[in-house]
């Protein structure tokens, strides 16, 4: 009986973790669709227009050229569509969904503050706090709440058919 309970355990374990990188990764991807920057120069702008339009009125990042900007902020929402791919092959917990989420704390975390060095941090919208809320619930799920050692199964839904 506790062998059955641990499986049942870690099976509901894996279960959240999951869902909570799928919501995660549906943040980061939605942060590209909404706006970075809520009011003032580019508010109404997204994406390489946005950041066109901040460096055009002689806003600047120390290290950082418009090019790799743009680099910085369309990565945040690539890695939200990796983090899917990386669960849906091994899982919340596996090495490639931790190396996705980590990542994700960097490119989210550097694109809040490059946009809060260009704008202020009192103007940033909505993409920046949902991209950085989304690296969060990566990190909290392959990390926190998954379980150590994901199993050779793609996931716990396609093991249970058959049965």
């Amino acid at each position: 009986h506790i062998f059955h309970l641990r499986t049942v355990t870690q099976d509901a374990r894996r279960r959240v973790a999951d869902a909570l990188v799928m919501v995660g990764g549906v943040a980061l991807v939605a942060s590209a669709f909404v706006h970075w920057v809520s009011s003032g120069d580019g508010s109404g702008l997204r994406g390489h227009a946005l950041i066109d339009a901040l460096i055009a009125v002689g806003r600047h990042f120390p290290g950082l050229s418009a090019a790799r900007l743009t680099i910085v902020w369309y990565l945040v929402p690539a890695l939200g569509a990796l983090s899917w791919i990386a669960t849906g092959f091994r899982g919340a917990g596996s090495r490639a969904a931790r190396i996705v989420a980590a990542l994700s704390v960097v490119f989210a975390g550097a694109s809040l503050v490059a946009f809060g060095w260009l704008v202020g941090f009192a103007h940033l919208g909505i993409g920046a706090w949902l991209a950085l809320a989304g690296a969060a619930a990566l990190v909290a799920g392959s990390w926190l709440i998954a379980p150590n050692r994901p199993r050779d199964a793609p996931s716990v839904r396609m093991t249970d058919r058959g049965r």
